[in-house]
């Protein structure tokens, strides 16, 4: 909680903006902006954001590591019944999804965007009934050795849940003191965006 304070109170936002930290603005950084600002503007989608909160990532093109990836270097965090920004977009922002999104894009080059919500039965339900490709992993059967390397469970969950189609959504349902949680997929963060609109439960 007081990571989460402190990320807020430290944040600059200009507007309803995100605060950028580059004075060239690329592409991307617009592009995952704008993204952000319309995520948080979706009806009730402080209803899915976990205990953990959110990051949403924009890769480059073939990412080798999370310097390559854009997100936001604190969290998309709830607020009573809104969704705000603690921190900025830089490269390096997200250690989860972007290392999620890296490990995607090393098999399907297309994808280059992705976020994470809440674990829920409905979300699951909804992409089924879109047809989306939905994979799974279950983190209680990760090895030991995998779960003591620090930032490995999300390389290990997403290689093994991954198959001949390119996902739009792969989740897990836990592990003890882990959250369930689900990963959402895009060629961009408008593709994201698209999905998520699509699948929230709560209208």
């Amino acid at each position: 909680k007081d990571y989460v304070y402190q990320s807020i109170r430290n944040s600059k936002n200009i507007g309803k903006g995100v605060n950028i930290t580059h004075k060239n603005i690329s592409n991307g950084m617009r592009e995952l902006s704008d993204s952000i600002n319309h995520f948080k503007q979706i009806k009730n989608i402080y209803k899915i954001i976990p205990e953990c909160q959110t990051n949403f990532v924009f890769a480059k093109k073939n990412p080798k590591s999370i310097m390559d990836v854009l997100g936001i270097s604190g969290r998309l965090v709830k607020s009573g019944k809104e969704v705000v920004t603690a921190g900025e977009i830089v490269y390096g922002g997200s250690q989860h999804v972007g290392t999620a999104v890296i490990q995607v894009n090393k098999k399907f080059s297309e994808i280059r965007s992705g976020l994470n919500i809440k674990y829920d039965p409905k979300i699951i339900s909804k992409a089924k009934k879109s047809r989306y490709t939905i994979l799974s992993y279950d983190r209680t059967k990760e090895p030991k050795k995998s779960k003591q390397k620090e930032n490995s469970s999300i390389s290990w969950g997403i290689s093994n849940s991954l198959n001949a189609k390119s996902p739009d959504v792969i989740y897990h349902k836990g592990d003890i003191g882990k959250e369930p949680m689900i990963l959402i997929f895009g060629k961009n963060p408008d593709d994201v965006i698209r999905k998520v609109s699509k699948l929230r439960p709560y209208h």
